[in-house]
């Protein structure tokens, strides 16, 4: 059995020592505010890699991480993987914009600065988002696809540039619509709610894991919602009480009794290693 089956690197560390690489999504934040101020109690840590200079790169739970800065927590819960692991693999989201007719997305991208908006066939959208030859593609309905392409065109898109662009893609409809993540196995089968006229979806091509170091290291930020890290072992239900947190006490008794915490799940048997795949009902 792997070391990481037997107890998960549960760390308890500075909050402002998460470095973010992507914005968080304000509306599942403000949410998870809300049921932390009730509850007092996190359910399933955030997970980070260490960037072996103090701080530390969010893989996964910006709006937990930005739920506990804005909360004014001064440590927050972490699961720390190693992020040169095979096993770890970045992905991506698409996003499934409902009501995004309404906003003319199309003309919007088309007066985006270096962008050209032309149609694409159905069969060439793997193609193109697998090759990352596109910023984007927008799916207006089940035969309506164009290609946002850099203008004028090259062989490669500069991460830099890749992003810029995309923060003027989701910014057209960022807090305008209501936005999904959804993950596509087949371009050819995208959600059949896109057969109604008013709702759209935004396909991405996906970043490669050395993009996002670098990118995180030069403290430049993605757009909300495009990234998704496949991780074996997620800790998961934890549900830690964090009224230890708030007290004024010295940190090391906060590392001493988070520390206590963790041994204590240990010696109950209450870490347990599953390799099912599960569906896990989001913070």
């Amino acid at each position: 059995m792997a070391a990481s089956e037997l107890r998960p690197d549960l760390r308890l560390v500075p909050t402002p020592a998460v470095r973010f690489h992507e914005h968080a999504e304000r509306r599942r934040t403000v949410r998870l505010m809300e049921r932390i101020r009730a509850e007092a109690v996190l359910r399933n840590p955030p997970i980070v890699a260490d960037m072996d200079d103090g701080h530390y790169l969010l893989l996964d739970g910006a709006n937990r991480v930005s739920a506990f800065l804005e909360l004014g927590y001064s440590h927050i819960p972490v699961q720390v993987v190693d992020y040169g692991a095979r096993a770890v693999q970045l992905k991506g989201w698409h996003h499934l914009l409902l009501q995004g007719a309404s906003l003319n997305l199309r003309a919007a991208y088309a007066a985006l600065a270096g962008v050209r908006v032309q149609p694409v066939p159905r069969n060439q959208l793997a193609q193109l988002l697998e090759l990352r030859r596109v910023y984007a593609v927008l799916v207006e309905d089940e035969d309506g696809c164009w290609g946002l392409f850099p203008d004028p065109p090259t062989p490669e898109i500069e991460v830099h540039q890749r992003i810029r662009t995309l923060e003027g893609v989701v910014g057209a409809y960022e807090g305008q619509s209501r936005l999904e993540r959804v993950k596509l196995a087949d371009y050819e089968q995208l959600p059949q709610v896109i057969q109604s006229v008013e709702h759209q979806v935004c396909l991405f091509p996906v970043l490669h894991k050395e993009e996002l170091l670098r990118l995180a290291a030069e403290g430049v930020m993605i757009p909300t919602g495009l990234t998704r890290h496949i991780i074996p072992g997620r800790a998961l239900g934890i549900n830690l009480e964090l009224g230890f947190l708030r007290d004024d006490r010295p940190d090391a008794d906060k590392q001493a009794h988070f520390q206590a915490f963790v041994d204590q799940l240990s010696m109950e048997g209450r870490i347990r290693f599953y390799e099912e795949s599960v569906f896990i009902m989001n913070e």
